[in-house]
């Protein structure tokens, strides 16, 4: 069954290179047959021909299985199964599920660059009814970041029940940071994050800090997006400048079916080889344009849209939040 899949797969994708390659073998072997002095039969000669025909197509199959053609159509169409899978440890074991109730509805979906990566986001209600949600991007790859990840999302999900803010809260994760760095030495101090946090109440305002990309906020009645920009400290032992005055946590509102979108750089930053160009201003379109009634979809077409500008080569984690006000 795998066989025959990868041979109709092969045949789908590769049909320009074989239509070219045996027009090429027959068109030589026209020429040569016009001007052939036989020496040798010709029935011999079409059978050797017709043999190294077989070779060349051999040898095409085994170059498209190796991804010596068209590595770029294979690349993405692994990825994109791999998305659609869910292959991923961080998406599977740690992140939180999405959640719908009266007054919200949060998805997330995250893409890493290995199995398990540094980007993350985190969302639950603390103890008064409030909605706290996160989302941050340790630097680096690998199981290392991942770990430093786990830690800022254990630290959130204690401190939201003993503390009203979320520049307090933030403050609070840099000292146990600290703390922690300097009883194990052997963490490195430049390890950082980037991390957002916020909170809502259930009539829709929010309070956010914390040093992020900005975020977009799409206002249902005047079928608009707007940019939030954001503001706060690294959650770090050395980034964060010792002049810097401490500031409060900035507010915005959401209104009944309003959305808002958070996302790491890895999004905004994918790149595509061929071009050169980010994919920074494609999201902000694509935000704008996509239909809005179905968040999962949109989610779906918009991690699509990112791999496809990459041809299947990601070089970053990606990760999404998406809030709609009900």
């Amino acid at each position: 069954m795998r066989s025959s899949t990868t041979i109709k797969q092969y045949m789908k994708d590769a049909w320009p290179v074989l239509i070219v390659l045996n027009l090429s073998i027959l068109g030589t072997l026209g020429i040569g047959l016009k001007f052939y002095t036989p020496p040798v039969r010709v029935p011999i000669v079409l059978l050797l021909v017709c043999c190294f025909t077989l070779f060349i197509n051999f040898s095409a199959f085994v170059l498209f299985l190796t991804e010596k053609i068209l590595p770029r159509e294979q690349e993405f169409g692994k990825i994109i199964k791999r998305f659609r899978r869910g292959d991923s440890r961080m998406q599977n074991y740690v992140l939180p599920l999405d959640y719908v109730d009266e007054n919200y509805e949060i998805r997330g979906r995250c893409m890493t660059y290995n199995p398990i990566g540094g980007d993350f986001y985190n969302f639950l209600k603390d103890k008064d009814g409030n909605y706290w949600m996160g989302i941050g991007d340790t630097s680096g790859h690998g199981y290392v970041a991942g770990l430093f990840s786990l830690m800022i999302m254990n630290q959130m999900s204690h401190l939201v029940h003993k503390f009203e803010a979320p520049h307090e809260i933030i403050d609070q994760m840099l000292e146990h940071l600290e703390e922690r760095t300097n009883t194990f030495p052997h963490i490195h101090r430049s390890l950082y994050a980037t991390f957002l946090l916020m909170k809502a109440d259930n009539k829709g305002n929010f309070l956010h800090s914390g040093i992020h990309p900005s975020l977009v906020l799409y206002k249902s009645k005047e079928d608009k997006t707007y940019v939030v920009s954001t503001d706060g400290k690294f959650l770090s032992t050395v980034m964060n400048s010792p002049l810097k005055k401490p500031k409060p946590s900035q507010s915005f509102k959401m209104d009944k079916d309003d959305i808002l979108f958070c996302f790491t750089d890895g999004l905004f930053e994918q790149k595509n080889r061929s071009i050169g160009g980010y994919y920074g201003e494609n999201l902000y379109k694509f935000l704008e344009t996509a239909p809005k009634k179905n968040i999962r979809k949109l989610i779906d077409d918009l991690f699509s849209d990112v791999v496809k500008h990459t041809g299947g080569r990601i070089q970053d984690d990606m990760s999404l939040l998406v809030v709609r006000k009900f």
